[in-house]
């Protein structure tokens, strides 16, 4: 026998109001992270004990310039791609 589910539109609906209910629920400097960041990863730093808003965003932003060398910041990736594009023009 197949039990009865809530329809999907339903349960997308009760799913999307818990979230905003976590999110109303942080403390105003985390709220500007999950805007500035999203909900799934200041959820994941607090999870994992990560608590104080400045070191959550030290981490995102050191990974972000680490890997998106392009965001216009001091990243050494960017900075290696920048000297090498500049030794390959001289040669």
């Amino acid at each position: 026998m197949i039990e009865h589910q809530e329809p999907f539109d339903v349960m997308v609906q009760r799913k999307r109001a818990a979230r905003m209910d976590r999110i109303d629920q942080l403390p105003p400097a985390l709220r500007e992270l999950v805007h500035d960041y999203g909900f799934t990863v200041v959820d994941n730093f607090v999870r994992m004990g990560v608590t104080k808003p400045k070191q959550i965003k030290h981490l995102v932003e050191l990974v972000l310039d680490e890997f998106s060398p392009t965001r216009g910041t001091f990243s050494q990736q960017g900075i290696r791609t920048e000297v090498v594009s500049h030794l390959r023009a001289q040669e």
